[in-house]
Order: structure tokens, then C-alpha cells, then sequence
């Protein structure tokens, strides 16, 4: 196949996944064959795609752990409302010397009703080592509110 035909038959089909062998990735000499090729704007293009997958991955284990540990002070009676919980509200916190970062400690449940909210404190929880990897990710500035809508899954600030 010509490259320029080859080009054509990519853009004419959607876009898969390429399969590796984690080796290919996880190799350090593999990958520093791989990263001695690729142009600056590449490499930054690269980093960029990483970090994004990052983030996902720890939305999505953050949105679990929001699930659970809200479907559980629901349960156990820990909240201000009995209806459900439908946004969670992360505030940021700082400390003197320190940039701002998510706090498990300073969540803010948004019941279902629409009126109700419930403070909450998920503190030795997942959420003690999954915030500190979005703020790296996601640095916030002070005062910020993530909001994650626990029906959706959409993160929001």
C-alpha cells in the first residue's frame, strides 16, 4: 500500500486502539528508543496524552470512592437529609507555605431535594490518597469547588 493510500484507509475508518506488549511501554530502553525519535512538540503532545489519561483514571476512582462512601453515611445516617445524594462539592484547603489542594475533609453533599446539603468529612477513605494525585494533576487555586455529579459522572468546577 502507497503511504499517501495508507493515510486515507486511517482517516476513512474510525479511530482503535493500537495493541502493544506492555513491554513496548514499560521497557525502559524500549521507550527510550522510542522517546529519542519523536521531535519536541511530539514528546510535549505525548506528556500531554499521558497526563490526560491519568486524570481520567483518577476521576474515575475518585467518583467510585465518592459513590461508596456516600451511599454508606447515607446508610449508617451520617447526613443532614435522607434523600439521596446527587452532586458532591470538593472545597479546596491550605496550609501556610503550601499551594491549595482538594481536601477529603471538606466535602459538601447536594441531596436530591434540591434544598438539602450535608457537610462530610471522607477522611480515611480512598479519597486520602486519590486527592493529593488530582491536585497534582489538577491544581486548584484557593477557593476553588470541584464538583462531581455522582448521577453523571461529570467533574465540574
Amino acid at each position: 500500500m502507497m503511504p499517501h493510500s495508507l493515510a486515507r484507509a486511517r482517516r476513512d475508518r474510525p479511530e482503535q486502539p493500537v495493541l502493544l506488549c506492555p513491554s513496548a511501554v514499560t521497557d525502559p530502553e524500549l521507550m527510550d528508543g522510542v522517546l529519542s525519535v519523536l521531535s519536541d512538540e511530539q514528546l510535549l503532545a505525548l506528556g500531554h496524552r499521558v497526563e490526560q489519561h491519568q486524570l481520567q483514571r483518577t476521576r474515575s476512582a475518585i467518583l467510585a470512592e465518592l459513590r461508596s462512601a456516600v451511599a454508606e453515611a447515607l446508610e449508617e445516617g451520617e447526613t443532614d437529609s435522607t434523600a439521596p445524594v446527587t452532586h458532591v462539592g470538593i472545597h479546596t484547603r491550605t496550609h501556610p507555605g503550601m499551594p491549595p489542594h482538594w481536601s477529603p475533609s471538606n466535602l459538601l453533599l447536594r441531596h436530591a431535594d434540591g434544598a438539602s446539603t450535608s457537610p462530610f468529612d471522607a477522611t480515611h477513605t480512598e479519597l486520602d490518597d486519590l486527592l493529593p494525585d488530582l491536585t497534582c494533576l489538577d491544581q486548584p487555586a484557593s477557593g476553588d469547588v470541584l464538583t462531581v455529579d455522582l448521577r453523571t459522572g461529570a467533574f465540574s468546577r
